[in-house]
């Protein structure tokens, strides 16, 4: 590996594009997901016991088995707020029931005291909900699901699992930095070496 100027600044000015394409590549994925949760942050100050959304989408992981197959328990599904009249018979929708949301199927779209109420049922149940289900209680359509994926997000609801991996990324970022102080400490010694040689050997040539 040559150590003269002209390669090292070579070499370097890859280095830097390099970070910098590592840089915009995060920047692209971090700067959605910072909004995103400013914005969930802000309306659970604002709202605290309503369940925050993003331009209307709201999401929610299944923590039971009365779904499956459709959905299954660490899956997590992405409801949408759709008019009354576009609900139909067999679609999966989110509700709320006291201070919980379940996530179940509407079997029956009934005509009670003027207002239409929706009978639910879980995939997996053999019978339906015992309490039909008002518009205004329905946070959302599922429109779409993720399989597996609430386990991750459930685990980064514990205190100790996020403790941990700020102690692993504090470890990586002081080895991460010790370790290139120590590269550039062996560079410049390789660069004094090269240096000093090659004055060495132009003093020889001149004697």
């Amino acid at each position: 590996m040559l150590y003269t100027s002209d390669a090292i600044k070579t070499r370097k000015n890859k280095e830097n594009k390099f970070k910098k394409n590592i840089n915009i590549i995060i920047y692209i994925f971090l700067l959605p997901i910072l909004i995103y949760n400013l914005s969930l942050i802000i309306q659970s100050v604002l709202k605290p016991y309503e369940t925050p959304n993003f331009l209307g989408i709201k999401t929610y992981v299944i923590i039971s088995g009365s779904m499956q197959p459709e959905l299954k328990i660490g899956d997590i599904v992405v409801v949408k707020k759709i008019t009354q009249e576009d609900l139909k018979v067999g679609d999966i929708i989110s509700f709320r029931h006291g201070q919980s949301v379940i996530t179940h199927r509407i079997s029956r779209i009934i005509e009670e005291d003027g207002e239409r109420k929706y009978i639910t049922k879980g995939d997996f149940n053999n019978a339906e909900d015992s309490e039909s289900v008002t518009y205004n209680n329905i946070e959302g359509k599922v429109i779409r699901s993720v399989p597996q994926f609430g386990k991750i997000a459930l685990m980064l609801q514990d205190k100790i699992v996020i403790i941990f991996l700020i102690i692993v990324l504090y470890i990586y970022l002081v080895y991460s930095g010790e370790l290139k102080k120590k590269k550039m400490q062996r560079r410049m010694k390789r660069i004094d070496y090269e240096k000093k040689k090659y004055e060495e050997n132009l003093t020889s040539k001149k004697s």
